[in-house]
């Protein structure tokens, strides 16, 4: 954000500078230097003048008034011999015996006067104490325009980032699950039409939410009866004399009904940790005995070897242990499922958190999937068969329980070969 308004505001500058440069084109280049023409008249008034004097005094009172002129108004008079004046100047005059004044590029005045034959010039005494402080006035009034200006440029920005600060809190917080944010419709805190049709956007999308939260939890209840109901009576029948082909066949659909019960049970329990409105039963746990006593019920799950690197010194973790528990066994299992001999679990302690990785050393998973493997129903490899790729749930969960405890869950290349989960957690929430 602060990169556009830092554009905006050099943008700003930068037409203002190209305003200016377009007025000095366009008034002092293509037309009329109207300022430098009244400068002519008033050096050819001023000459008649002195040629008068000249005329009726002589030329000493003519100088004479001259010089009394350039130093009340702070000029340097300096007169050259007509062959000793500088080779421009003396050939405009000799060639244009009419022309009696000239102004050089410099805005110097050359001038003739009358029973004289020298060349003047009279230019501006630039050391001198008022036309230094002139110069001083008139470079400062710039000074003060372009500092109003950028004054102005800033007030605005901030006028603009404070309204766009509010809607991107409310963005953020729409963002991390809070669906009742809606940005404040008040004439001091709209920018333009956005704060409406952010609120149009999050009515629309809350409401998808909402709707697609009720259809997952009614068809995850819904199911249930009718699943029960098939896994009961396969089991009878399974009890009754059948062939060998008939009993394998009932054996397969026991098999596939308690597979959609863990996926009625998972797409419940996702659908609860989901919910941002539940407590946390936070405790402070002591890491290193919580962890083991886990790793005893992991190894009987199991015929992979799992290993634990616990932390030199006991530390106590705040989180909520049911739903710590429950992510845990989701990245453990789902590093059994893939390893080939060994998963490995780190804990490591950081500043003001802890980092518990969860290593195997299965074939890992291609970098391209990394971006969505947490999102629900995902699979990196939809030809795995289902005892190894799941129901797509597990790795969402543990997401969810993540961002309940304000925890980061990440993926990266583990050194055993396969993949390595991060569950990085705040001992502070």
């Amino acid at each position: 954000m602060r990169r556009i308004y830092l554009e905006s505001f050099l943008g700003l500058i930068l037409l203002f500078i190209l305003s200016l440069v377009g007025y000095e084109v366009v008034v002092y280049q293509l037309n009329t230097d109207y300022d430098y023409v009244l400068k002519g008249y008033e050096a050819s008034a001023y000459q008649d003048l002195v040629n008068i004097i000249a005329d009726t005094q002589g030329k000493e009172v003519a100088v004479q008034a001259v010089q009394d002129y350039a130093n009340k108004t702070r000029r340097i008079l300096t007169i050259y011999p007509f062959d000793k004046a500088p080779d421009a100047i003396s050939d405009v005059f000799s060639r244009q015996p009419y022309v009696r004044l000239y102004h050089d590029d410099e805005q110097v005045l050359w001038f003739l006067i009358n029973q004289s034959s020298d060349i003047y010039s009279m230019d501006v005494n630039s050391d001198a104490p008022l036309i230094k402080r002139i110069d001083f006035d008139d470079n400062i009034v710039w000074l003060f325009f372009l500092s109003g200006f950028a004054l102005y440029c800033v007030l605005l920005m901030c006028f603009l980032s404070r309204r766009v600060r509010a809607l991107e809190k409310v963005t953020l917080a729409f963002a991390n699950g809070d669906f009742t944010a809606r940005a404040s419709l008040k004439g001091s805190k709209k920018v333009g039409s956005l704060n409406q049709s952010f609120n149009h956007m999050a009515d629309k999308i809350s409401g998808l939410i909402t709707s697609n939260r009720a259809l997952t939890n009614a068809v995850a209840h819904e199911l249930r009866t009718p699943i029960f109901r098939v896994h009961w009576q396969a089991e009878i029948l399974a009890d009754t004399s059948l062939e060998l082909q008939q009993r394998a066949g009932v054996a397969s659909i026991i098999e596939d009904t308690e597979e959609m019960e863990m996926m009625v049970d998972e797409l419940l329990y996702y659908a609860r940790v989901e919910r941002t409105d539940t407590d946390l039963n936070l405790q402070s746990l002591p890491i290193n005995e919580w962890l083991s006593e886990q790793l005893v019920r992991w190894n009987k799950e199991t015929v992979v070897d799992i290993e634990v690197t616990l932390l030199t010194q006991e530390s106590k973790l705040l989180a909520d242990p049911h739903l710590l528990k429950r992510a845990l066994d989701n990245l453990v299992r789902n590093g059994c499922r893939f390893a080939k001999q060994s998963v490995h679990i780190i804990l490591i302690e950081k500043e003001q958190a802890l980092c518990i990785e969860v290593h195997d050393d299965g074939d890992g998973v291609d970098e391209k999937h990394w971006p969505y493997l947490f999102d629900a129903f995902y699979s990196a490899d939809s030809a795995r068969n289902k005892k190894k790729s799941g129901h797509g749930l597990g790795l969402a969960i543990v997401k969810q329980i993540a961002e309940r405890h304000q925890a980061i869950v990440s993926i990266k290349h583990s050194p055993l070969g396969g993949a390595c989960f991060q569950l990085t957690i705040p001992n502070t929430i």
